[in-house]
């Protein structure tokens, strides 16, 4: 050995050694792992299944969970053979129970049946749908045994066509047996006995007679009618037993048929289904009359409701065509709830009469309605016959008609008043065009007149108003002036027209104050209105002439005094 090897020896062999060492627990461990994967199988098989299932629970559902979660789409690819037909027949048997479902509402919904099943389930507050389910369930009897009571054999047996036979005799015993139990241990009188159990999808019903038990094995829920069918049955054969107590073999064989006919199972339902309609037929008797009450109730009720809605409706209607009816309204919407409110909506032309009285004439009950009014300029005939007069304002001898927005303007008239409205007549809103048929005045008297009756209109809107009793307001001189501006002018015109007028000052009060006071101050404000205008230079004659009238209403809000100019025709 070269000095080299011995030098590596001595370095390494600890470490080749350790090497060697783990290759060779690697070998045997690949050797036992194959040797595992052979023998698993067969050890899983032979493990218990109880500890084996707890131990995989939890690292297969791990694993499951997260096979799911990367592999979501190679899993729902895999299942959906399987999955779809399955939420097809889920989706199927949904809409099949949900049909079913409607078709029974709608059978019973409204007929007199269903009516009394409402009734019921009103009166024991359960769902209508568990009293229809109750009615109309079917149900079916499958065994009927008949069996001596002392001895527990069974006299007779019956069962439906195409159920398997049952241990007859097994089945008397056990019931014998728990019959007997029931009354020794569990009945605290002693005289009671087993009346009902259930078994599997079975409902038992047990009826004791003195000699023999009736039991019956029921699929689905019975009506109380099939108990009394069955209690009858039972009567009938222990009367059969009295009457053959010494009965020979071919009396027994007979009887034996007479059970048979007796305990048919089809023919005891339709013996239930037969009493049950009796019952139905006796109970609707007596209940038509709340029926009958309830829907002539009914009836009364409609009527009422129909009848004030067309009673409203009416009176609607009547507003409806008095609006459409009323010069110078525009109706645009109504917005009405029968007996609570009504709102109107429309246009009104400044010139028209107000609607809030035409709709107060018609009869709404308590009900005040509410009107939703804007400003608009009708185009009607009397509306604009009233806009032109307002605009232009027409001497006595001038008569203004308007047809289809034509004016037609004919009379007599001075020529100032002339000049200054044959021009701004055709200007006014909805006039189509004018027929001018106005002459001058030619004689000086009768222009005189017309002026005059002019400045009368004038003069009557002028008023004067006081703060408090004979204290001018802030304007009251104002109007004071142009009242005697026009009076002096009257005056001029008066001696041209050969008339004598006459003043009339009428003092005014507001709502406070009693009755002597309000006079008192009527006087005094007419009084000093007519010894201003003296003042001022109006003539003594037609004061000393003027009347003092006293108004006759309180008119609120306004405390003041008037002039008013009457015209005679010629002087006395």
């Amino acid at each position: 050995m070269s000095d080299l090897n011995r030098l590596k020896e001595l370095l390494l062999a600890e470490e080749r050694e350790s090497l060697l060492s783990a290759e060779q627990r690697l070998t045997d461990l690949e050797r036992r792992n194959r040797q595992l994967a052979e023998a698993l199988p067969g050890l899983v098989r032979a493990a218990p299944q109880k500890p084996m299932t707890k131990a995989l629970a939890n690292p297969v559902a791990a694993a499951l969970g997260s096979a799911v979660h990367e592999n979501r789409s190679t899993i729902v690819d895999a299942l959906f053979p399987v999955i779809g037909p399955i939420i097809r027949k889920a989706i199927a048997e949904a809409l099949r129970g949900l049909m079913s479902d409607l078709n029974k509402v709608l059978e019973y919904g409204f007929s007199p049946r269903g009516i009394r099943w409402r009734l019921e389930a009103w009166r024991s507050g359960v769902p209508f749908a568990q009293i229809v389910l109750k009615h109309s369930l079917r149900y079916h009897v499958d065994h009927v045994f008949l069996i001596e009571r002392d001895s527990g054999l069974v006299l007779h047996r019956a069962s439906s066509p195409g159920l398997p036979d049952l241990d007859a005799d097994a089945i008397a015993g056990m019931l014998t047996a728990i019959g007997q139990f029931v009354r020794d241990s569990v009945s605290s009188g002693g005289g009671d006995s087993l009346e009902a159990a259930r078994v599997g999808e079975h409902l038992l019903w047990i009826l004791d007679g003195p000699r023999a038990s009736l039991a019956c094995f029921i699929s689905g829920v019975p009506p109380d009618s099939l108990r009394e069918v069955l209690a009858d049955r039972l009567e009938q054969i222990h009367a059969s037993f009295d009457r053959n107590e010494a009965s020979s073999s071919a009396e027994t064989g007979l009887q034996e048929s007479v059970w048979k006919t007796q305990l048919d199972p089809q023919e005891l339902v339709a013996a239930s289904a037969a009493l049950a309609d009796r019952e139905d037929t006796v109970g609707q008797k007596p209940s038509r009359w709340p029926l009958l009450v309830m829907l002539l109730l009914l009836l009364l009720g409609l009527a009422w409701h129909f009848a004030r809605s067309e009673r409203w409706e009416a009176r609607v209607g009547q507003v409806r065509a008095d609006l459409l009816s009323h010069p110078g309204f525009l109706l645009t919407g109504m917005e009405s709830e029968p007996w609570n409110s009504l709102v109107v909506h429309g246009l009104l032309d400044a010139d028209a009469e107000p609607v809030a009285e035409l709709i107060a004439n018609v009869d709404l009950g308590d009900v005040k309605p509410k009107l939703v009014v804007d400003g608009y300029l009708s185009t009607a005939d009397p509306i604009l016959q009233k806009r032109v007069a307002r605009l232009i304002g027409p001497p006595a001898g001038v008569r203004v008609t308007v047809r289809d927005g034509v004016v037609d303007l004919s009379g007599k008239a001075g020529e100032d008043w002339i000049s200054a409205n044959r021009v701004r007549a055709p200007w006014i809103a909805g006039v189509r065009s004018v027929n001018w048929q106005v002459a001058p005045i030619t004689d000086a008297a009768q222009a005189a007149r017309e002026a005059l009756s002019e400045l009368s209109s004038k003069l009557a809107t002028l008023e004067v108003s006081f703060v408090r009793e004979v204290e001018p307001g802030a304007d009251g001189m104002a109007q004071l002036e142009a009242m005697v501006a026009l009076l002096l002018k009257a005056e001029e015109l008066a001696e041209v027209a050969g008339v004598a007028p006459k003043l009339q000052i009428t003092g005014y009060n507001d709502a406070p104050g009693s009755d002597a006071i309000n006079a008192r101050l009527r006087d005094q404000r007419a009084q000093w209105l007519r010894d201003r205008l003296r003042d001022q230079g109006v003539s003594e004659a037609w004061l000393l002439d003027s009347v003092n009238a006293r108004s006759s209403e309180n008119l609120a809000e306004f405390r003041g005094a008037r002039a008013r100019l009457d015209i005679e025709t010629e002087k006395p």
